[in-house]
């Protein structure tokens, strides 16, 4: 069975504690030394562990001094879910239009770097 770089990145991850603590501990230090590389920009990424015995609940960002609860609201309903796999094994919840972007660089970046380092 042939497996392209993202499937071995999730079989590794499930499996390779120390993979996964650096992950968890530096998410973009852990992800460059994974993939090799990360985009540049001013954007935070979190990693949260998926448990079996745990429902993990995003709370949406609440509004910016600028914007009304409402508008929030709309931003928030317009919200940009890119689930790689719905059956519990991971994926990125992306909060804003802008970051969509930013995965897609950094995945066409890991996808580039692909070799032996996954």
């Amino acid at each position: 069975m042939t497996h392209d770089i993202f499937t071995r990145h999730y079989r590794r991850i499930m499996t390779d504690g120390d993979t996964r603590a650096e992950l968890v501990a530096d998410p973009k230090r852990g992800l460059e030394r994974h993939f090799g590389a990360i985009p540049d920009g001013d954007y935070r990424i979190e990693i949260v562990e998926e448990r079996d015995d745990t429902i993990t609940i995003l709370l949406p960002a609440p509004p910016r001094p600028e914007q009304s609860a409402d508008e929030r609201l709309a931003h928030v309903e317009d919200r940009i879910y890119d689930i790689l796999h719905t059956s519990g094994v991971g994926g990125y919840l992306i909060p804003d239009a802008a970051l969509t972007w930013v995965l897609r660089d950094m995945r066409a970046l890991w996808a580039q770097h692909a070799g032996e380092r996954v």
